[in-house]
């Protein structure tokens, strides 16, 4: 694909204006311009369509291939590498300099003049599994060139599916740590597994010291678990800027110098994407999940043996847990689920 007709996709996949184009405008040349790709015209019947779907799709395939790993990088970047591979690599990733912060304390005196032997350094590689995850499809091709639908809303219908999939995923890892064999290794086994809202921030307290040592800590969780938090009384009054958080934001932005960040949660078939009882305490610069994105991503027609028809959006990936022995998951055992639990 040039690079003219990529960027004219991508921007209407994603709602954007180009130059010269309004929104609009952006997905009716996108359209032209794949019905000019394919050979297709304002007088191509349904069957023109039909014979044509597959060349018009991997187009469109291209470009959302371009812009799904930023947007996933977007959703759970601040915790979660998210790499691309070819169908056919291998799905490895470089855990570089994991050692870093054992080596201080394994410098020994060399035996001569004074002269020290330092740790090395570790680059460590962590394989990946891969799967075909599914998203059912309910725009056609049709639709688009009818303009009964737009790629916008194509995209929309994708991306939904594979960020639902992408988070789901991701915080069950994350949440795995409790159960590694490494993860008690976090403050030589002083890491909480579980506290209640009450002695939330005293959990939070317990763990910091030790993460630390691999970065400025970042904690995370739901909404319904971070009201919990609460910085201590002090000559400053720092309870005067946690009102201001609850009243805007519902928990407070900053505990103790570190960022509270909430993760966003949603229903999917009337359960949550993630347990919304975990709080994670995380290194600022450490990405502890791992995702991989691997081959085309490709889009199919599917019919049933009763003759039902529906489009799916196939794409190889896999998510997993690289190290479990740099951060801490704390499990909040009386977080109300909001379910009439």
């Amino acid at each position: 694909m040039n690079k003219e007709l990529l960027t004219v996709l991508t921007a209407a996949l994603e709602g954007r204006s180009v130059t010269n184009f309004s929104t609009e405008d952006t997905n009716t040349a996108a359209v032209k311009a794949i019905m000019e790709a394919c050979g297709l015209n304002e007088n191509s019947t349904a069957r023109d369509l039909r014979e044509k779907e597959a060349m018009a799709f991997a187009l469109i395939e291209e470009a959302i291939d371009e812009i799904l790993p930023k947007k996933l990088e977007n959703i759970v970047g601040q915790f979660a590498e998210v790499k691309t591979f070819g169908r056919d690599d291998e799905v490895v990733f470089n855990i570089d300099k994991i050692g870093k912060n054992r080596a201080k304390l394994t410098i020994s005196k060399g035996a001569r003049g004074g002269i020290y032997r330092a740790a090395k350094l570790d680059s460590k590689y962590f394989s990946l599994a891969t799967s075909v995850y599914t998203v059912a499809v309910y725009v056609t091709l049709e639709d688009i060139i009818l303009g009964r639908s737009n790629l916008g809303e194509l995209y929309a219908n994708v991306m939904e599916g594979m960020e639902e999939i992408v988070y789901k995923e991701t915080f069950e890892a994350l949440a795995s740590g409790s159960a590694v064999a490494g993860y008690n290794r976090i403050g030589e086994g002083k890491a909480i597994t579980s506290t209640t809202k009450e002695s939330l921030t005293a959990s939070i307290d317990k763990v910091v010291p030790y993460v630390k040592q691999y970065g400025v800590p970042t904690v995370f969780g739901s909404y319904a678990a971070l009201d919990g938090i609460a910085n201590p009384a002090a000559s400053n009054h720092p309870e005067l800027e946690d009102s201001r958080d609850r009243r805007n934001y519902g928990f407070v932005q900053v505990y103790k110098g570190m960022r509270v960040v909430e993760l966003p949660n949603y229903l999917v078939e009337g359960n949550w994407a993630y347990d919304p009882s975990y709080v994670f305490v995380i290194p600022s610069d450490t990405k502890p999940v791992k995702v991989a994105l691997r081959g085309d991503l490709y889009i199919q027609r599917n019919t049933a043996a009763v003759g039902s028809e529906k489009w799916e959006a196939h794409k190889l990936m896999g998510v997993g847990l690289a190290m479990a022995n740099n951060f801490a998951v704390i499990k909040v055992t009386d977080v109300d689920l909001g379910l009439g639990d």
